[in-house]
């Protein structure tokens, strides 16, 4: 019986050890976690907007440069230069999509998409994230839609090559991008 009591406070107390270590291990890194992702999402825009930055320089370079504001719930983002830029996120194949896409003046052509986040199958949908396929959004206008399809016609200036082997990610990439710009364009106009 004493034997019993010893464990039992023995794990009691290896318990509250733990805990505290956990709950103080969070409080610590906490802060230091969201000040990466405020960086890591500035980096993003920067890069979505074509302005140049290094690692060292990005936070600088953002509050020079681009300026936030928020309509009907949704923050645009403004470059010097006249562009908008906007978060985006929807369903993908296999899990969400998130990310950033910047328009230039007109509000119709597409200077830059970055993806922040995504649970596409690396290799296949998840070259959805990799910068030499979004590069080929740059450009592309939304008249009256972007066309993410298999053989497009790169002379066509709304038709993007579809990911080979991906036709689901690269449908709900589609849907997702036309929904996002038809309901910012509705709170922009």
């Amino acid at each position: 019986m004493k034997d019993q009591i010893k464990m039992i406070i023995f794990v009691f107390i290896l318990g509250i050890v733990a805990a505290s270590i956990l709950v103080g291990s969070d409080t610590y890194t906490k802060p230091i976690i969201e000040e990466y992702q405020e960086y890591a999402f500035k980096k993003t825009i920067l890069t979505s907007f074509e302005i140049e930055h290094t690692q060292e320089n990005v936070l600088d370079i953002y509050s020079e440069n681009i300026k936030a504001e928020e309509i009907d719930d949704i923050t645009f983002y403004y470059s010097e230069a006249g562009n908008v830029g906007f978060e985006f996120e929807g369903k993908g194949l296999w899990g969400p999509i998130e990310g950033f896409m910047t328009l230039e003046s007109d509000y119709v052509t597409i200077q830059g998409v970055q993806i922040t986040y995504n649970e596409e199958t690396p290799g296949l949908g998840g070259i959805i994230a990799e910068q030499w396929y979004l590069d080929k959004y740059k450009g592309k206008k939304f008249t009256p839609e972007i066309l993410i399809k298999k053989d497009a016609d790169m002379a066509s200036d709304s038709e993007v090559d579809a990911i080979t082997g991906a036709t689901g990610t690269s449908d709900a990439f589609e849907l997702i991008l036309n929904q996002t710009y038809v309901e910012r364009k509705g709170v922009l106009d």
